[in-house]
C-alpha cells in the first residue's frame, strides 16, 4: 500500500506508475531494464513520484528508493481487471520494457486499455517484439487441436484449418495492441525490427529508442587467474536448450584444456542456476565449471566483464556482456537476441530447438584468436548508435513528462 507523505513536505509534481513486466520474479535481465529506467525518470523529472508493480515489494522499495505497489496482470490475487481501480490515482502509467508485446501481449494491451479507461496518460519505453507472438498462448493445442486436425483430414488437406485459426489469433490479438498503442501519447520501442512488428500490426508511430540496460552500470569485477581462459555461459531455463548431449559435448571439449574455465552466469538465480548445476555435474572435469551465485544486474555485468566471450540464450546477458565489450555468441530464443546481434553485425548461432554448437564453438576461438578486438570495434560503433537513439526518446519522454517544460 502507498504510504503519504509526513508533514508538510513539498508535493510531487508527477505520479508515475511503472509495470507491464513481471517485475520480483527472480529475472535479472527484467531488473537490469527497471533499475535504468528508474534512474532515467528520476534525472528527467526529478520532483516525479514512482511506483513500481512487483512482486518483490519490500526488496524493490529498499533497492531503488521507491513506492511499490502489487503485481497487477500476472498473478491471480492481482488480475488485469483489478487494475483500473489501482491506477487512476496516477498520472502516468509506463510500460517499461522487456519483450511484452509478443510475449505476453493480451497482458500488455490489458494493463493499457484499464488505465485508458481511467483517463491516465499511457507511455510505452523500451517493449521489444518478437517476430512470432508466445506459442503458449497463440498456437492451437489439446482436444481443440484434435478435432481441427481430424476436420482437415476430411477435406484430405484442402482446408488448413489449424493454421487458418491460429492466424486468426494472431490477427486479432495484433489489432488489439495496435488500439492500445494508439491510446497512448508516447511509444519508444526496443529497435527497428519491434517497429516494423508494429507496422505489420497496424501501429506505424513508434519511437525506435533502445533497451534501458544498455546504461546498466558495473559492479566490482572480481580479480581472476590471467593464465585462465573465461568463458561466459547462460542457459535459460525458461526455454532450455534441447540438445542437452551436443551441449556436454561441447562443454567437455572446452575443459578439456587445463587453462580454460566455463563461467555459469544465471540470468535466473533460481531456475538458471539449478539446470546449469545439473548438466556441469555431468562434465569429464566439473572443478573446471564455475557457477557463480549472482542476483543484482551489476554482478552479472562485472562477471560477464571477467569473461573472454559470453555464450547465452538469455537476452539480457548478452546486452550487459556487450556494455563491457565482452564478445558475444548468442543462442536465439525468439527473434529477439537475433534482432540485438544484428546491430553487431552478427548472427545467432542457431536456437534454443536447433542450436549449431559448430559455430559455438568457431565463434568462441576467433573471438579468442584476435582477444575480441574486432568485436570491440563493431561494438563500440554499435553502442553509439543505441545511445544516440536512445538520447532522442529520452527528450521526448522528458516533454511528456514534464510537459514541455
Amino acid at each position: 500500500m502507498v504510504t503519504g507523505m509526513q508533514g508538510r513536505a513539498e508535493m510531487p509534481e508527477l505520479k508515475i506508475l511503472l509495470g507491464g513486466i513481471p517485475l520480483g520474479c527472480d529475472n535479472i535481465g527484467d531488473e537490469a531494464i527497471l533499475g535504468c529506467f528508474t534512474s532515467l525518470v528520476r534525472r528527467l523529472a526529478p520532483r516525479a513520484e514512482i511506483t513500481v508493480c512487483t512482486a518483490a515489494e519490500e526488496d524493490t522499495a529498499a533497492l531503488l528508493g521507491v513506492k511499490t505497489a502489487p503485481l497487477y496482470g500476472f498473478t491471480r490475487e492481482h488480475p488485469v481487471s483489478s487494475f483500473g481501480r489501482f491506477v487512476r490515482k496516477f498520472d502516468r502509467y509506463i510500460w517499461c520494457g522487456a519483450t511484452g508485446l509478443s510475449d505476453y501481449p493480451a497482458v500488455g494491451a490489458g494493463l493499457l486499455e484499464a488505465a485508458q479507461k481511467q483517463r491516465v496518460e499511457c507511455v510505452v519505453w523500451g517493449v521489444g517484439m518478437n517476430s512470432e507472438l508466445n506459442p503458449a498462448f497463440f498456437s492451437i493445442a489439446g482436444m481443440r487441436r484434435k478435432l481441427l486436425r481430424a476436420a482437415e483430414l476430411l477435406t484430405f488437406g484442402r482446408v488448413p484449418f489449424i493454421d487458418r485459426c491460429e492466424a486468426r489469433l494472431d490477427s486479432r490479438m495484433r489489432q488489439r495492441l495496435a488500439a492500445a498503442l494508439k491510446g497512448c501519447s508516447l511509444v519508444v520501442v526496443r529497435d527497428p525490427q519491434t517497429a516494423e512488428e508494429l507496422r505489420r500490426s497496424g501501429f506505424d508511430s513508434a519511437v525506435v529508442g533502445a533497451d534501458s540496460a544498455i546504461l546498466q552500470r558495473t559492479g566490482k569485477i572480481p580479480l581472476v587467474d590471467r593464465e585462465q581462459v573465461r568463458i561466459g555461459f547462460c542457459v535459460s531455463a525458461q526455454r532450455s536448450i534441447g540438445q542437452r548431449a551436443e551441449l556436454l559435448a561441447l562443454w567437455n571439449r572446452l575443459t578439456g584444456r587445463e587453462n580454460y574455465r566455463l563461467v555459469l552466469i544465471p540470468m535466473n538465480p533460481k531456475t538458471d542456476s539449478a539446470l546449469m548445476r545439473g548438466l556441469a555435474s555431468g562434465l569429464e572435469h566439473p572443478e573446471r565449471a564455475i557457477l557463480l551465485n549472482v542476483t543484482r544486474p551489476a554482478e552479472a555485468q562485472a562477471a560477464a566483464a571477467s569473461c573472454r566471450v559470453v555464450v547465452s540464450s538469455r537476452l539480457h546477458l548478452l546486452i550487459l556482456a556487450a556494455n563491457v565489450g565482452t564478445p558475444i555468441i548468442g543462442i536465439d530464443r525468439g527473434s529477439k537476441i537475433a534482432n540485438f546481434l544484428a546491430a553487431f553485425g552478427l548472427a545467432p548461432a542457431g536456437s534454443v530447438d536447433d542450436c549449431d554448437f559448430s559455430a559455438v564453438e568457431r565463434g568462441v576461438e576467433a573471438y579468442l584468436a584476435d582477444g575480441g578486438d574486432a568485436f570491440r570495434r563493431a561494438a563500440e560503433a554499435a553502442r553509439d548508435r543505441m545511445l544516440a537513439r536512445l538520447a532522442a526518446a529520452e527528450q521526448l519522454l522528458e516533454a511528456n513528462l514534464t510537459g514541455g517544460a
